[in-house]
């Protein structure tokens, strides 16, 4: 089952004809109530086995000049890699289970509200490159049209001032 966010990704599944189960528009600056709520709902359809699993695909900020493609797995959650060290056992209060009952879908919901940021952030960024390119570009071409008139205009003067000078001699 596909759901999309924007319209890039509804004309890419619709060339690709795959069905789009449902289509969201977070806009330009996602607000984190409307990813809440979607992050919610995600959580308790796959708590209730309607999914395996859900992947969010988007891209990743790097920097200015590097965007990636990513698709990060929301759901079920995996275990960080352990380095190997050794564990500890530690107390907890409240209960390690209370806490992770509370800690686990505002990761969830800040994982979700990170990719949606991430892909604001770099499409923005690809905006304002592309409209510098543009900036580049024409004022590139208006020096190349000045200089064209230019060349232009000073091999119609000295036209005119080689017929003045050539008629001048006729005279003669």
């Amino acid at each position: 089952m596909v759901e999309t966010v924007g319209k890039k990704a509804v004309a890419y599944f619709r060339f690709a004809k795959v069905d789009i189960a449902e289509r969201h528009t977070f806009g330009d600056k996602p607000q984190f109530t409307q990813v809440e709520a979607l992050a919610k709902r995600l959580m308790a359809e796959f708590g209730a086995g309607k999914y395996d699993a859900v992947h969010v695909a988007y891209m990743r900020f790097v920097s200015n000049a590097r965007q990636v493609p990513e698709v990060m797995q929301l759901l079920p959650l995996s275990a960080p890699q352990s380095s190997g060290a050794a564990s500890a056992n530690y107390e907890f209060s409240p209960s390690g289970a209370e806490i992770l009952g509370d800690l686990l879908p505002k990761s969830v919901v800040v994982s979700l509200f990170q990719a949606f940021n991430d892909s604001a952030v770099s499409e923005h960024v690809m905006r304002m490159v592309s409209m510098k390119a543009a900036t580049d570009n024409a004022g590139a071409l208006g020096r190349t049209i000045r200089r064209n008139y230019n060349r232009a205009r000073q091999a119609r003067i000295t036209t005119e001032l080689t017929e003045i000078v050539s008629g001048a001699a006729a005279l003669e």
